[in-house]
């Protein structure tokens, strides 16, 4: 019984090697663009990826108006704004909002301040004015349509208009048409190395205007109106889209008293045309606005969509740009291709940013905000970091150490944070130590940062919890069946596939085309031997190594083979006695894992083992042979007879049905002397063989 087994390994799987489990692993947080999948509050993160901590915006004027459109730095230095609903003029000091002037309009859209004066554009109507020396004074007037923005290009001032889109300038013979432009509205105006910029609303376009007046489409969004633009100093053009005023619907051919609203007997209508406006897409919702840039060498780049806020404003910060949004009133800085949020401030949307980022403009409420030095802390939030596994939280460790840093940390089970997380640990400001976490598969950390504060680096160590393998079957093939990559040079095989058979003896073919191999290898018989396979996976994907052993039916286990990295093996039965027995598949994730190696066990069917050859029993009976076959373990499978070396005749069973473990056959006699042999084959293809004289 405890005799080796001769074992045939039969296509072993290949396993590449994957992560470590046991391994520590880090999550390093030390790139641009890792760190702009995060989101701060007066911490923001600079091109070359590292976090630093900035002035925060906080209000110094707050007006009963509902907005704050429109402001510009006069040459003292000083903030002149203006509002809408009503419009009014304010300049905005250290004692808060001086009212200067009301303007007569709706609205306030645009304030330039030149050194004739302060330029205030105005809607409803579309008027300019001038204020200088305490008067407010009426330079230009729009016969239809307002005045949505003022520039000056190549020393003159251009204000941009609508509906119709046109472009205005102030000359030495006054104010008057210059260009028509191809959409409703010229919303925005910005200027570029001497080329005039102008955003539309209706299409979205933004058109290139050459000192000559000469006109060319830089970008056609896909949303309706460009409301803010601004140039780099690198050459690049940034701009924020949105859904603004649409285009004007056309009426399909229908008559200008039903596009009016007027049916046929001169009724009342409920729609004057359809207007399908095909808006981009963001995480499978309708996009509300985009942020774009167009290169010096003049390629469009999409740079973030926001699903939810409205992007109004756009300004130069440094080596990146800021965008003011809405509904909760954020500000997001962003550099090359990403972006992050760096602020949120209290109003409903940040409708305009002044002087390189100093000031915001804001509504809901009405408001001023400027950039304080020596405000309170900046906090930083990475994104959610989601692992495939549960990991086992270490050391943590922020580079370089700062002052005054304090950082904390969360962990959870989902992808994003919800009430299932667990609560944020106390801050602490050691730039180096252990998480006090249990394990999950999401963490989270978040830094606070004072004003000047670098940092370059944040990193987590971890590993995976490891985890069992599993066997999720154990199969064993019919009795002899073997699968061989290429057939064998020698031994007892038949060849699954095209038996030929003619005589009394059996050869394998070799010159037989063969089938392509199937997946477990080529199908062959090999008397004595059983086939196990099985299936087996690891939770942190290990490399794994097995052990076989073979169970007899009272409980005692032989070993077949320890630590190998296939899924199948022939084993050769002929090495233990009859009877009953089973495999038992153990895998192992020790390649990956020593001293701490986890382990399952599965086990095959219960299958027979027959190495004993059928009894034969052949005489006499008259003119007939009685043959008589028995075995002790399995059903017989085959009886056949010959005659002097004759081809093979097989025999039926007297009962019809070919399949107990006794039975008897008839076949005649003939006359004449001859060696008649028969021949009977169980069904693990043990063999006996009898002979008789026939006289």
């Amino acid at each position: 019984m405890r005799r080796t087994l001769i074992i045939g390994l039969m296509l072993a799987a290949a396993w590449a090697t994957q992560t470590q489990a046991a391994q520590t692993r880090r999550w390093i947080v030390d790139t641009a663009k890792d760190l702009l999948k995060g989101r701060g509050d007066g911490v923001a993160v600079t091109t070359d990826g590292r976090l630093e901590g900035v002035d925060r915006w906080s209000a110094i004027a707050t007006l009963d108006e509902p907005v704050v459109v429109a402001g510009g730095l006069d040459a003292d230095g000083s903030l002149v704004v203006g509002t809408g609903h009503p419009a009014n003029l304010y300049r905005i000091g250290r004692r808060g909002a001086e009212l200067l002037t009301a303007v007569p309009g709706e609205q306030v859209t645009a304030v330039l301040p030149t050194p004739d004066g302060i330029l205030v554009a105005t809607v409803a109507p579309g008027v300019l004015w001038r204020w200088r020396d305490g008067r407010l004074e009426e330079i230009g007037r729009l016969g239809e349509g307002g005045i949505w923005d003022l520039a000056v290009h190549d020393g003159v001032v251009i204000a941009a208009a609508g509906s119709p889109g046109g472009l205005f300038r102030l000359g030495p013979r006054g104010f008057s048409r210059w260009l028509e432009v191809p959409d409703v509205h010229a919303r925005c105006l910005a200027t570029a190395d001497g080329t005039l910029l102008v955003g539309t609303s209706g299409k979205g376009l933004i058109l290139g205007i050459d000192r000559d007046g000469r006109m060319s489409l830089l970008v056609d969004s896909p949303f309706t109106e460009i409301s803010d633009m601004v140039a780099t100093g690198d050459g690049s053009v940034w701009a924020v889209a949105l859904v603004g005023e649409p285009p004007e619907s056309p009426t399909n051919g229908k008559s200008a008293a039903k596009a009016n609203g007027e049916g046929d007997d001169g009724s009342a209508t409920t729609e004057a045309g359809s207007l399908d406006l095909d808006l981009p897409k963001v995480n499978g919702g309708t996009a509300s606005s985009e942020l774009v840039r167009v290169t010096p060498e003049g390629a469009l780049l999409s740079i973030h969509r926001f699903s939810r806020q409205v992007a109004s404003a756009v300004a130069r910060d440094g080596d990146g740009v800021l965008v003011g949004t809405g509904f909760e009133g954020e500000v997001w800085r962003f550099v090359d291709d990403g972006g992050a949020r760096l602020a949120s401030v209290d109003a409903v949307q940040v409708v305009g940013i002044v002087g390189d980022g100093e000031i915001l403009l804001a509504q809901g409420p009405a408001a001023v905000l400027r950039r304080a030095p020596g405000g309170e802390p900046g906090r930083f939030r990475s994104e959610a970091m989601r692992f495939p596994r549960p990991m086992r939280f270490g050391e943590y460790r922020v580079d370089p150490p700062v002052d005054g840093l304090r950082i904390r940390f969360r962990t959870g089970a989902s992808d994003k944070p919800d009430e299932s997380w667990l609560p944020w640990t106390e801050w602490t400001g050691a730039a180096t130590g252990r998480l006090p976490l249990p394990a999950a598969r999401s963490v989270q950390w978040e830094i606070e940062l004072a004003p000047g504060d670098l940092v370059d680096r944040i990193e987590v160590a971890m590993a995976e919890i490891n985890l069992p393998p599993r066997l999720t079957e154990v199969s064993v093939e019919d009795p002899g069946t073997v699968y061989l990559a290429a057939p064998p040079p020698s031994g007892p095989v038949v060849d699954a596939m095209h038996p030929d058979i003619n005589g009394v003896f059996t050869v394998i073919d070799e010159s037989t085309e063969r089938a392509a191999p199937a997946a477990k290898g080529k199908k062959f018989y090999r008397v004595g031997y059983r086939t196990v396979s099985w299936q087996a996976e690891d939770p942190n994907e290990d490399p794994m190594r097995f052990d076989l052993e073979v169970e007899r039916r009272d409980g005692h286990r032989l070993p077949v083979v320890e630590r190998i990295e296939g899924t199948q093996l022939a084993v050769d039965t002929t090495a233990i006695p009859d009877g009953l027995y089973r495999f038992v598949v153990t895998a192992s994730d020790g390649p990956q894992n020593p001293g701490a190696a986890l382990s399952a066990t599965a086990s095959s069917r219960w299958f027979t083992v027959d190495n004993t050859p059928p009894r034969l029993e052949v005489r006499a009976d008259g003119d007939l042979w009685q043959v008589r076959v028995s075995d002790a373990s399995s059903p017989i499978a085959q009886v056949e007879w010959s005659r002097n070396g004759d081809r093979w005749h097989p025999l039926a069973p007297a009962d019809g049905v070919l399949d107990g473990t006794v039975e008897s056959f008839e076949f005649p006699r003939q006359g004449g002397r001859g060696l008649v042999v028969v021949r009977a084959i169980d069904r693990h293809h043990n063999r006996a063989t009898e002979g008789v004289v026939e006289d």
